[in-house]
This record gives structure tokens, C-alpha cells and sequence, in this order.
């Protein structure tokens, strides 16, 4: 008895509310998978079905109108774009919008995008996810690698980056939201546009997304005190060499410690000691990271508001004409 009819047999009731089985197109590409993950993820009562693969364009035999049998991307059905006229869509589209995924989960969004782009032959960066979906079936492959795709694996793995995707997307959404209620905005005398996120670096992203040309923001880190962060937005070329050393010169007279040389290295009483750490791109500026654990005698004795005020009072000395010349917005 072939494959088909077996599957076939599995469902008892073609009448039951439960999705029995999902079917896609051998090979799967980034729309087919698209449509599994989506149904499995968001459909109620599809964890336990099957997912089966066709031949493009084929639909599962039995009736047309059998709701436990979802087919997507392939048979001509309600989730399958070919065959239709339609324009720069893709099948993971059509079903989103049906279920209405589009609206109460916008953190779908850039995985639609990127299966419209391809069904659409559109050009991809190399380092698109596009390319992953494409090479795991090459790389799960049984044995020496002349055995069948491992497609279970395959899927656990497109599933897996399909989740990263979503996931990483829907907190963006929820950061731009609230960045609203702590971000504190400035706009310098120069037009340099300053957003402070105290106690919220996770917010950092949507601060540059909002427009700063630059950001501060601190951690808490318990009794011993916080971890600071100062970086400038990628599209602009503000340069915090400057912010740097005035930081290092207050931190110094602060902790009661020589300053040496030019690029101004504190000199405790154990030797040379890391406060104040300027990237070599000058566009970042640390006191402590996940990279980096400061000794106790490293964290900086500086207050929150006044590292805000040092960087505020070091970059407005930046000339208007510079500023306007990086079409800051």
C-alpha cells in the first residue's frame, strides 16, 4: 500500500475540528516551510499532524473540502499563490492574512518578506537565511552523505531559525514601544540628537532605529554598582574619542588616581588599571560588558547623570556645520 493511502487511513473523522495532516511540496523552499511553521505555530490543533510531501503541484487524494487536510504551496488551494495572476505574493502570505497573522503578529513580518522575496526571484544578500534553508538538506543527509535528506532534521532546524527570527522581531516591536516610556530624548544646540535609556540597554537598538546619532545607557550590576555603555549610531560618523578622555580625566579626579600619557591610562596603586574603554572604531565607549568583568576598583564612580552630562557637554562642541553635513534626522 503506498505512503498516501497509509496517511489516508489516519483520518477517523474527515468531519473533526483536528488537523490531521499537513502537506507541502518535496524539497520544501522558504515559502513551503514557511506555511508548516506557521500552521503548526498558530493554527490550533496541529501539533499532532503529520506533515507530508507531494510532488509540486499535487494535492493529496480525497475530498476537496476535507478540513483535517491542509495543503500549502502546492494542489491550487486557498494557501497555494501559483496559477493565480497574482502579484509579489507568496503562499506563506496568503495564509498569514487569512488567519489574520498579518495584524496580531506583526513579528511574522520580515519572515513573509523573505518568502515573497523569493518566490518573487528578487536579489537576497549572501547572508540571507535563505541560504541556510537551501543548504540543510545538502547537509543532513544520511551516512556518507549519498543517503536521503534527513528531513526531520532539516525541518527541526528551519523551525528553530523560523522561532529565532520571530522571536528576536516581536521583541523589537516591543522595545520601540517601550522606548517611549524611558528613553530620554535630546536634541544638542548643534542638532546632535542624544537619547539616554538609563537602566534599559536592552532598548538600544530601538533608540538608533528612533533616530539618535547617540546612545548611553547603564546596567545594574548590583552592590558594587553598573555598567555603562556610550555608542554612536552606525550611520553617523560621530567620532567619541573626545567624550572618552573627558570621562577619563573626571573619572581620575574622582577616584584620586594620575593620570599618564595620551591616551590617558589611570595608575593606581597596583598598577595600571581599565575604566573607561574606547573601541578602536571610537564609536563605543564601555565601563564593563559581557566581554569584559571589571575588578571592584573598576567600576566607575562617576553617577548616571553625570556621565549623561559629560557626553551632553563634550559633543556640543561638535560645529553645527559638521553635524548638518551627516544629514542627521
Amino acid at each position: 500500500m503506498k505512503l498516501v493511502d497509509l496517511l489516508l487511513q489516519s483520518i477517523v473523522d474527515a468531519n473533526s475540528p483536528e488537523i490531521k495532516i499537513l502537506v507541502g511540496h518535496r524539497f520544501p523552499d522558504d515559502d513551503a516551510w514557511l506555511c508548516l511553521w506557521l500552521a503548526k505555530k498558530f493554527i490550533p490543533k496541529t501539533a499532532k499532524a503529520q506533515i507530508v510531501f507531494l510532488n509540486a503541484g499535487e494535492r493529496l487524494p480525497g475530498p476537496t473540502n476535507d478540513a483535517s487536510v491542509l495543503h500549502f504551496d502546492t494542489g491550487l488551494g486557498e494557501y497555494d499563490q501559483h496559477g493565480k495572476n497574482l502579484r509579489r505574493t507568496s503562499s506563506a502570505s496568503l495564509l498569514a492574512e487569512k488567519i489574520g497573522l498579518l495584524k496580531d503578529n506583526p513579528g511574522i513580518k520580515p519572515l513573509i518578506e523573505l518568502a515573497t522575496a523569493v518566490d518573487n526571484i528578487e536579489p537576497l544578500p549572501t547572508t540571507s537565511l535563505h541560504f541556510l534553508i537551501e543548504a540543510y538538506p545538502w547537509m543532513f543527509r544520511n551516512g556518507n552523505g549519498s543517503s536521503p535528506t534527513n528531513w526531520a532534521k532539516v525541518q527541526e532546524r528551519v523551525f528553530e531559525a523560523f522561532d529565532i527570527i520571530y522571536g528576536q522581531e516581536t521583541q523589537r516591536i516591543e522595545n520601540r514601544k517601550s522606548l517611549q516610556e524611558f528613553a530620554e530624548k535630546t536634541i544638542l544646540p548643534n542638532g546632535l540628537k542624544i537619547t539616554s535609556i538609563l537602566w534599559h540597554p536592552e532598548l538600544r537598538e530601538a533608540a538608533f532605529e528612533d533616530g539618535a546619532a547617540v546612545v548611553i545607557w547603564t546596567a545594574n550590576r548590583g552592590a558594587k554598582g553598573f555598567y555603562t555603555g556610550i555608542q554612536r549610531n552606525r550611520k553617523y560618523p560621530v567620532s567619541l574619542d573626545r567624550v572618552a578622555v573627558d570621562l577619563r580625566r573626571i573619572e581620575a579626579a574622582a577616584q584620586g588616581i594620575d593620570v599618564k600619557g595620551k591616551n590617558l591610562i589611570y595608575v593606581g596603586k597596583n598598577g595600571p588599571i581599565t575604566v573607561w574603554y574606547l573601541h578602536d572604531s571610537l564609536g563605543l565607549i564601555l565601563n564593563g560588558s559581557r566581554t569584559y568583568k571589571l575588578m571592584d576598583n573598576e567600576y566607575t564612580r562617576l553617577s548616571p547623570r553625570q556621565i549623561v552630562g559629560i557626553v551632553h557637554g563634550t559633543l556640543k562642541n561638535i560645529p553645527r556645520e559638521t553635524v548638518s553635513r551627516w544629514n542627521v534626522k
